[in-house]
């Protein structure tokens, strides 16, 4: 496989993989994520949004990354429907989608690092200087820092996931993207804050 086929591959997983195969491999990230947002107890507060919050049950986590998971994916293939000219397949859309957001795991893995438990028990009320002193803060901003490539990436395959799933071109992509990425961001933050 020559470089540029397997840079394209890394951008676009969705020229290689849709349908049962991209949900079969995204129900098992989902349940990776989960399970590690579980364990550092960092919540999805929204697609674009983790963070500490009341409700550490099991259930709620699993609420939260199903929310995150079908908030977008419903837009995107109401978008896709209304759209685009093809035949949309629900499964191709609710499957690239999920797997657009195995990046998400490069998040979690970071999030339970120890210096990330710092972040889950300041007081948000301090002065910038005392927060800035306490122990293991400059690592956990690093940390945070490195997780940003993880939602870059997860954005880019989500954009990926709509343009390939639902067939759309130019302005009719870009605007479901946008209604999908941010308007789904805002709508999953208002479910999830009922989980509280």
């Amino acid at each position: 496989m020559k470089e540029k086929e397997i840079v394209e591959r890394c951008v676009n997983p969705f020229i290689w993989i849709a349908g049962m195969p991209a949900l079969l491999w995204g129900v098992l990230g989902l349940v990776a994520s989960t399970l590690l947002s579980w364990a550092s107890s960092y919540h999805y507060h929204g697609l674009l949004h983790f963070g500490p919050a009341p409700n550490p049950a099991w259930w709620c986590y699993l609420a939260e990354h199903l929310i995150v998971w079908l908030v977008p994916a419903l837009i995107f293939y109401l978008g896709g429907i209304v759209l685009s000219r093809s035949r949309i397949r629900i499964v191709d859309v609710f499957g690239t989608v999920l797997f657009a957001q195995i990046p998400l795991i490069g998040m979690n893995l970071i999030n339970i690092l120890p210096p990330m438990k710092t972040l889950l028990h300041l007081n948000p009320n301090m002065p910038p200087q005392e927060l800035l002193a306490q122990p293991g803060m400059v690592a956990a901003i690093i940390l945070s820092l490195c997780g940003l490539p993880f939602l870059v990436a997860t954005l880019v395959w989500m954009f990926n996931a709509l343009k390939v799933s639902c067939n759309l071109k130019q302005g009719q992509l870009w605007i479901v993207a946008l209604i999908g990425i941010i308007g789904g961001d805002v709508l999953c933050r208002m479910l999830i804050n009922l989980l509280y």
